[in-house]
């Protein structure tokens, strides 16, 4: 049905309230210097690094012990991997220099925060497409060319981890646009979006691809002689985007480097953990994991909307369950989806929300839920392919 734009817009003004979202990661900058001395140097640079750390967590009131953080696998522009007892999630190491036998170390740290945005119960039902290696040529040393399907794997595990997100993968195919070059543009993520959404039952979709894996010479500077050092880029760009408002939620390009240590003509084996184990195989996981701590985020601000697939004798079924969180008595709202005519004769999708009924959850099973209201029965005409919202969400 057709409705004009003055009769719907008081329901548009409504419904924009469910659009109303944004998280971001917050940084805070922490400095540490020590004397060297006769001392082991990493053992004094491991703990300068975590006296910048703490004192980045006190900027935020958080106050976390320098005893609580533990140095292990790969920071960011480092050679460690930060993990602790407290909301400390990812380090980036600003700065390191030494002058008269002290070095100083400046830190950004990511901290989570107290309070985060309003949300919902229920895990984002997220689908994972593959990441494509956009250059194959960069993959010739090391013969890597499958990087892009093991890179989208470790995505896959990482994102399982994660609290706000239920993770549905279909990792044998790539959605880039040929010659894209790491750009998307709308149209294809609505057409693209849409069907994989219908598809594999996901309000989100995460499209990706791996920009550079290079290789680049580094001269490090040493007292006698130069050390020239082989390294190797690891840039990959993201694509979250929302099937259900048609909305992208994020596009943002990550980056990491380190030392590239096979030899020119060695075939490397990307199933094997020594590779995932060696320093560029740690920068990539490291890389992949700042992402996957945006991605949760972002979507633990998102409103779940599930569709209604099934409607029947005064029952609806909708196409999340038990995997996302629901729990029989959880109560929903109808998301009516309607159209508007635009002034060029073009009709524009829109939804309104009817708060006064409300919707009950009698039955779930792992990825549907049965619901069910008196007044479904008084109701003309089919609810499929419309939406539901939490009640007193948002």
């Amino acid at each position: 049905m057709i409705f004009s734009l003055r009769s719907t817009l008081k329901s548009l003004i409504v419904f924009l309230a469910l659009f109303s979202n944004q998280s971001f990661a917050t940084w805070y900058q922490g400095t540490a210097q020590q004397r060297i001395g006769a001392f082991n140097f990493e053992t004094i640079r491991t703990e300068t690094i975590k006296h910048a750390i703490a004192n980045a967590a006190m900027q935020s009131n958080s106050y976390i012990q320098v005893e609580d953080i533990v140095l292990d696998g790969l920071l960011e522009s480092s050679k460690t991997v930060l993990r602790s007892e407290g909301n400390i999630r990812r380090v980036k190491i600003l700065s390191e220099s030494i002058n008269n036998d002290i070095l100083s170390i400046i830190v950004n740290v990511d901290i989570k925060p107290l309070f985060g945005c309003q949300n919902d119960p229920y895990a984002k039902s997220l689908l994972l497409t593959q990441f494509p290696l956009l250059k194959p040529n960069q993959a010739v040393q090391g013969a890597i060319f499958d990087i892009g399907i093991q890179a989208s794997r470790r995505f896959e595990m990482q994102l399982n981890t994660q609290e706000s997100v239920y993770v549905s993968s279909l990792l044998n195919k790539a959605f880039m646009p040929d010659g894209s070059l790491g750009t998307i543009n709308t149209r294809y993520l609505k057409d693209v979006g849409s069907y994989l959404a219908t598809e594999h039952d996901s309000q989100f979709i995460l499209f990706g691809a791996i920009r550079d894996i290079s290789l680049f010479e580094q001269v490090k500077d040493q007292l006698l002689i130069d050390d020239v050092l082989l390294r190797r880029n690891f840039t990959f760009q993201i694509y979250l985007y929302d099937a259900i408002k048609g909305k992208l939620i994020i596009q943002k390009s990550y980056h990491g480097e380190a030392n590239w240590q096979y030899q020119e003509n060695h075939m490397v084996d990307t199933n094997n953990s020594v590779f995932w184990r060696s320093d560029y195989g740690r920068t990539i996981l490291h890389t992949i994991n700042s992402a996957v701590i945006d991605i949760n985020d972002e979507l633990s601000c998102q409103q779940s909307l599930p569709q209604i697939i099934h409607s029947d004798n005064g029952q609806l079924v909708i196409n999340i369950g038990e995997e996302q969180g629901v729990k029989v008595g959880d109560k929903f709202e109808l998301v009516k989806q309607q159209f508007m005519q635009g002034i060029n004769g073009k009709a524009f999708p829109l939804s309104s929300v009817d708060t006064s009924k409300t919707l009950k959850v009698i039955q779930v099973n792992n990825q549907t839920a049965v619901l069910t209201s008196d007044w479904l029965s008084t109701l003309d005409g089919s609810l499929v392919q419309n939406l539901v919202r939490p009640k007193s969400s948002f």
